[in-house]
């Protein structure tokens, strides 16, 4: 708190300092040309028309230029086109962004390291319904969007609840386009793991009035998009210390093979409306409404083979050069599961919306009013077979692990029998009220342009029912029987052949474990059903009152200095009702929470000169607990000694943050910057083991805590320019680029253990070579990032405790590139591929020659035509 109460203090003692000065020399001041605007162009020059990838640079540009805090944008080249058809994909543009990739495609985001991120609609905080408070980018086509804010500070009048930043999703308005207008994308996309090609398309319609009573307008726009997958993953399992493998030594053994082929096709829908009503020149209504559905619909087959506590062929195993740690070995009578699973999952999320403004030139009123709905379901169905390898060797010396059994036929239904049936369903519901006022006021003042002032109140609730449902069917019952539930492995073609691998097997038929679940659960003889786990429901509500003050300034002088300083007050009253075992039985336990937070902040801007500014910035931010990990449930497998669950006395993380940024902006298209932020995140949440005795059995109980304090800091630079300067052709060239270094101390749950952040690399960078020319158009994008952690794991050591190794994910690039070229005016044809280099994730347990997961992706190209009536 007193670093960043110092911070602030100095930050507007400088700037408040410096307003008598520029003030008393703005007399002085040489005024610009009459030929010249504010920002320094000749007129001339900004009555050029551009379009493409120069119009989209030079409105990002434009935004992160003149914005009242550190910003970055992505603005579409065109109506419904951002560079990626992903959301989150878009995003890893950004300097300081990285992006964790899911089954090849974006999902989750993280700013300048942390994951603490608050997706906005507008301006409005949206969610997802999962049991976070984050809204998943997936859900959101971006062919719906105009363009993506990304606020790395924060100022007092924006909404609390992401210390990483704030991401705020931006859709047309209708009193922004033209009369009338039509506009589309139709696409295919084809992947090659895969081997199918999927449907894109995406439609906007724009029409404004002029009526008797004002201007309206009316937009609708709406996205549909599929896409078929596939990944490829091999995992070695968890190391354990075995002294049996080889005489004498003690050698880090894998506890198992796990070989998944993942299919699948995912569907995406966005729809968007919004009306609006300017009455007259001063005041405007309006009225939106979004909704957003993903669906995925996925298979897994493969094979599971437990390696731990089974016995080696003596004087089989070898180790890497120089390690102790295992390279190949033959086990004896290995157990083997081989499993079909289906995973069906979907999100839907509506937004709906009013609100009004009017704006006199002295004076903005405004006003907002939100209502969300949101839900998640997930079902989860696997049916196992057993069987025995009377030998099977375990090969981790290639490029990827391998394992070859020995003297059993798995093509064969007489060598199995049936394994465990599970089922898995998650329900999570969760709806959100939220309004707002705001009033901003002009001033006279030499020191002073503004005051703005405001509130809001939001009612954000979540519920959860889980069901859950894992039974053996009675002993011994030979798979022979239920032939019609198994099938030959479909694929061939797991790791393109790989003739380390196995490829012949029988699986469960995945498809009617969702659909017909009952069914088969009733012909294999298990006669338990699935059902709600009571103790793990919950249904969290709170409440948040907030208001805010913010003083704009803006002078002249030698150096030209302008920014806001304000303060944001927030009040939460959480009300956690879930459940809780006492002795043996299932009662209620109901926890509140009330807290006041007190978020101040500072921007300043000092402008050099036209093309050089400085801006300075220091703020506290604050982030909330999960509604997961506020649950005061707590699931206990008695027969593993083992038990998690939630803590609905967690504190939310806070975070005193210091930037600043240097930027020079030398042309239209463009600027380099030079930027350096630290953080101060104290309360970090972790997961903490503690012993407990609960009903007489000893449990090693998994929850979340706050911890201590942790730190990130870094810098970012980059640049984009088209090199004009050049003869044409090569006038149409130009790049993007930027590079980011975070380095992060934080602590984990091993007492005084501390780690960097998780999923975060300490270097990433992206470079895109740019061309536009003559309606050509095209874009070849690269992204890098080095490795990073990804988790701690603890060995069990034979004496008790653990030793603890971090799981790494080595770095990857990630290579797209676009092509559009202009057939007309109105229609453009599109040619995209994404993933060209197959990204080929690695994970491993410290040291490389501990390998743990292996995988690729599809590489995907889509084909179509944009078109623009």
């Amino acid at each position: 708190m007193r670093v960043i109460t110092r911070a602030l203090t100095g930050v507007a003692t400088l700037a408040i300092v410096g307003l008598p000065v520029a003030a008393f020399a703005q007399d002085a001041q040489p005024q610009a040309p009459a030929d010249q605007t504010a920002t320094g162009q000749p007129e001339a020059e900004q009555d050029i028309v551009v379009t493409g990838i120069r119009a989209s640079l030079e409105s990002a540009q434009g935004r992160k230029r003149n914005a009242n805090a550190i910003v970055d944008s992505i603005v579409a080249d065109d109506i419904g086109k951002l560079p990626d058809a992903n959301t989150a994909e878009a995003l890893q543009r950004v300097s300081g962004i990285q992006v964790a990739r899911d089954r090849g495609e974006g999902g989750s985001v993280a700013i300048r390291g942390l994951t603490q991120v608050l997706t906005t609609l507008n301006g409005r905080a949206v969610f997802t319904a999962d049991g976070g408070r984050n809204y998943n980018l997936q859900d959101f086509p971006s062919e719906l969007l105009a363009g993506i804010d990304v606020y790395k500070t924060p100022s007092a009048d924006l909404i609390e609840g992401g210390i990483g930043g704030i991401i705020d999703l931006r859709t047309r308005k209708p009193l922004d386009l033209e009369d009338f207008t039509v506009t589309g994308t139709l696409r295919g996309r084809y992947s090659d793991l895969a081997d199918k090609i999927s449907p894109l398309g995406s439609l906007l319609v724009s029409k404004k009035w002029d009526t008797g009573i004002g201007e309206m307008g009316l937009l609708l726009s709406g996205s549909y998009q599929e896409r078929a997958f596939r990944s490829d993953l091999i995992s070695a399992g968890a190391p354990n210390k075995r002294t049996d493998v080889i005489a004498g030594r003690t050698i880090y053994t894998p506890n198992g093979d796990y070989e998944p082929l993942i299919n699948g096709k995912r569907r995406r829908i966005g729809l968007d409306g919004t009306f609006q009503w300017k009455p007259s020149a001063e005041l405007e209504f309006y009225a939106q409404a979004s909704y957003q559905a993903f669906r995925s619909r996925q298979q897994q087959r493969g094979l599971n083979n437990p390696t731990n506590g089974i016995a080696v062929v003596p004087g089989s195993v070898t180790t890497f050069e120089g390690t102790d740690d295992f390279q190949s070995g033959t086990f004896v009578n290995l157990p083997i599961s081989t499993y079909g699973v289906q995973r069906n999952t979907e999100d839907k999320n509506q937004q709906y919306s009013i609100g009004g403004r009017w704006d006199n030139g002295e004076a903005i009123l405004s006003g907002d009013f939100t209502y969300q709905k949101s839900r998640n379901d997930l079902y989860y169905s696997e049916l196992d077979l057993k069987a025995v390898a009377p030998r099977a060797t375990l090969d981790l010396s290639g490029s990827r692990p391998s394992m070859l059994f020995e003297g059993v036929d798995l093509t064969d239904i007489n060598s199995y029998q049936v394994g465990a049936l599970t089922r898995s369903e998650n329900h999570y519901r969760g709806d959100m009220y939220a309004g707002r006022l705001d009033a901003e006021f002009k001033i006279e003042s030499p020191f002073l342009s503004g005051f703005k002032t405001g509130v809001r109140y939001q009612k954000m609730s979540t519920k959860f029912t889980p069901i859950r449902f894992f039974q053996n069917p009675p002993a011994g019952t030979s798979a022979s029987a239920l032939a019609d539930l198994f099938e030959p492995m479909p694929f061939t073609d797991y790791f393109s052949g790989d003739p380390g691998l196995e490829h012949d097997y029988l699986t469960a038929i995945a498809s009617p474990l969702h659909s017909d679940f009952d069914a088969i659960r009733q012909q294999i003889g298990i006669t338990a059903q699935p059902a709600v786990d009571q103790l793990s429901v919950f249904d969290i509500s709170e409440k948040t009152i907030a208001g805010y003050a913010e003083m704009l300034f803006n002078v002249d002088g030698p150096i030209r200095i302008d920014g806001n300083v304000g303060v944001r007050v927030v009040t939460t009253d959480l009300n956690v009702d879930g459940r809780q075992r006492v002795n043996g039985v299932i009662s209620p336990a109901v926890v509140n929470n009330n807290y006041t937070s007190v978020l101040p902040s500072a921007n300043v801007r000092f402008r050099f000169t036209d093309q050089l500014q400085l801006r300075l910035a220091a703020s506290q931010t604050l982030t909330r607990p999960s509604f997961s990990q506020l649950s005061p449930a707590l699931t206990l497998v008695p027969a593993q000694g083992q038990g998690s669950g939630g803590n609905p006395n967690l504190e939310p993380l806070r975070a005193d943050q210091l930037d600043a940024s240097l930027e020079y902006y030398f042309s239209r298209t463009g600027s380099v910057y030079l930027a350096g932020f630290y953080r101060k995140v104290k309360g970090f949440i972790f997961t903490m083991a503690n012993r407990q005795i609960i009903d007489g059995i000893d449990y090693v109980i998994t929850q979340p805590t706050n911890g201590e304090d942790g730190k990130i800091k870094g810098l970012e630079v980059g640049g984009q320019t088209f090199f004009d300067f050049l003869p044409a052709p090569f006038d149409g060239f130009g790049i993007q680029a930027n590079y980011t270094f975070v380095d992060s101390n934080t602590p984990s749950a091993i007492p005084g253990y501390r780690t960097p952040l998780t999923n975060l690399s300490k270097h990433s960078f992206n470079l895109s070579g740019l061309y536009e020319k003559n309606g050509l158009s095209v874009r070849v994008a690269y992204n890098y990032r080095t490795k990073y952690l990804g988790s701690i794991y603890g060995l069990p050591l034979a004496g008790g405790g653990s030793e603890l190794l971090p799981v790494y994910t080595k770095g990857y690039g990630w290579l797209d590139a676009s092509i559009n070229y202009d057939i007309t005016k109105n229609v453009t044809v599109t040619l995209e591929g994404s993933n060209l280099l197959r990204r080929k994730e690695f994970t491993y347990y410290d040291v490389e020659t501990r390998p743990s997961n292996y995988s690729i992706d599809d590489i995907q190209i889509m084909a179509g035509v944009r078109f623009k009536l």
